[in-house]
């Protein structure tokens, strides 16, 4: 569940007009052949940054071709658009899981998610960054209220994420699937991104369903008995990331027999392959393919840098942030 939030807090990212309209520039987002390789690497950037852990080099070399990315937009990318950004990746996960997980989060994971990912906008160079996760969670909102307006650039980006989630399914099951994704958005938030409400009896079928997913865990799943490979196998001598599994197209997913095998029956479905980079990846690598060797350096010295000022204890400043009444 905290995935699914994460990728929805992206989507409500799209509210933000003056975020969509640089989107809708690079067409990046908006260009087909483009999109399937930004979202793939939008959740490995972020996967490596949960999984990996900002202090391991892995998650350093992350964060740093993260942070190369957007210098290579200057000022167009500004310091509040980049903390609405991290507020959505910090909050919308945990709204979801109080709301659809088996458990409610607690107030010691609130704070861990809410200080990691604090931590990890210091480390990008954002600014003024509240102070607390209540402090966030009201700057969030004054924010969205006078910044979350209806742009043409919102709901091209919208319809360009929708479109690639229903990509592989048939053309007569596509409306429906929208429809089904509308109801993981907020209402406030739907006509903000041009996406049309869907039926009320289809919201209260999917609301039954996730009732459903938490009574089963919670009643009938044993605890797990060992840590959940979301991102794949690290090849011991290259360092590279194998991927088990992917989303839109199989970038850094080995080829194997099955893929061979829709191979030779001339699927035309994306398949593994040298074009998807079955190699593998390296933090460093990750991002548009044009961007690959000439960040390389700059990354790795960024990298250096982060390792340098976490043994120095990173943002310090924030203090503990648990606060107690006396």
């Amino acid at each position: 569940m905290y995935g699914f939030g994460t990728q929805f807090a992206l989507v409500k990212s799209y509210s933000i007009a003056s975020g969509t309209k640089l989107l809708v520039q690079t067409r990046r987002l908006t260009t087909p052949s483009r999109v399937g390789k930004r979202s793939e690497d939008t959740g490995v950037l972020i996967g490596e940054l949960l999984v990996s852990g900002i202090d391991s080099a892995r998650g350093r070399e992350d964060l740093a071709k993260m942070n190369w990315i957007h210098r290579q937009y200057g000022s167009r990318i500004g310091n509040d658009e980049l903390i609405h950004t991290l507020a959505l990746f910090a909050l919308e996960p945990q709204r979801w899981i109080d709301a659809h997980e088996w458990r409610p989060l607690t107030d010691l994971e609130r704070v861990a998610i809410f200080a990691y990912w604090r931590e990890i906008g210091h480390r990008m160079g954002m600014r003024d960054i509240p102070d607390s996760i209540d402090a966030l969670r009201r700057w969030a909102a004054a924010f969205e209220k006078t910044h979350m307006v209806y742009a043409e650039s919102n709901w091209l980006c919208t319809n360009a994420t929708l479109d690639l989630f229903v990509r592989p399914l048939p053309v007569f099951l596509r409306r429906f699937a929208k429809s089904l994704m509308a109801c993981f958005l907020e209402p406030h938030v739907r006509p903000m991104l041009g996406v049309e409400h869907p039926p009320a009896a289809l919201e209260a079928l999917v609301e039954f369903v996730f009732w459903a997913r938490a009574a089963v865990i919670k009643y009938l799943f044993l605890p797990r008995w060992r840590d959940v490979d979301v991102l794949g196998k690290q090849d011991g001598a290259s360092g590279r990331v194998r991927r088990n599994a992917y989303l839109f197209e199989p970038w850094y997913v080995p080829e194997g027999m099955l893929s061979a095998v829709w191979r030779m029956l001339g699927s035309s479905r994306p398949l593994p392959g040298p074009e998807y980079m079955s190699e593998g990846y390296l933090p460093r690598e990750l991002g548009p393919l044009e961007f690959k060797e000439r960040s390389k350096d700059d990354v790795l010295r960024e990298a250096e840098e982060m390792r340098e000022y976490a043994l120095k204890g990173g943002a310090t400043g924030m203090g503990c942030p648990f606060s107690f009444a006396g």
